[in-house]
């Protein structure tokens, strides 16, 4: 009896949509964390845009890469994107239930000028 709830149990954790809350919970705390560490650059000159990052976290909270997916269309706010998820170096662990190597996330980083 024990090996069957055992199995369900993992079973359960694998669920795609448990997945999904799973990661997206994550990635809420990996965007406040960028959030935080976030600072208008004096290059853009009252420019306002959003970047959409492409960045890639191991399960150990590592940063594995960051891109840009999505320009703002201004290359100084693009770059303190960027500058951002770089600073902010380690990220929360990812919670009991994702198990693969590493995860990818897209994130918007807005910037109001």
């Amino acid at each position: 009896a024990t090996a069957g709830e055992a199995r369900a149990a993992s079973a359960a954790t694998l669920n795609p949509a448990k997945t999904q809350s799973l990661k997206s919970g994550w990635g809420a705390a990996i965007r406040a964390r960028v959030e935080r560490r976030k600072r208008y650059p004096a290059s853009a000159r009252g420019a306002s845009g959003s970047a959409v990052l492409r960045i890639t976290v191991g399960r150990d909270g590592s940063l594995h890469g960051v891109s840009v997916g999505r320009s703002s269309g201004n290359r100084a706010l693009d770059q303190a994107a960027v500058q951002a998820v770089r600073a902010a170096r380690r990220f929360p662990a990812a919670p009991k239930g994702l198990r693969d190597a590493s995860y990818t996330f897209s994130l918007p980083v807005q910037f109001n000028g």
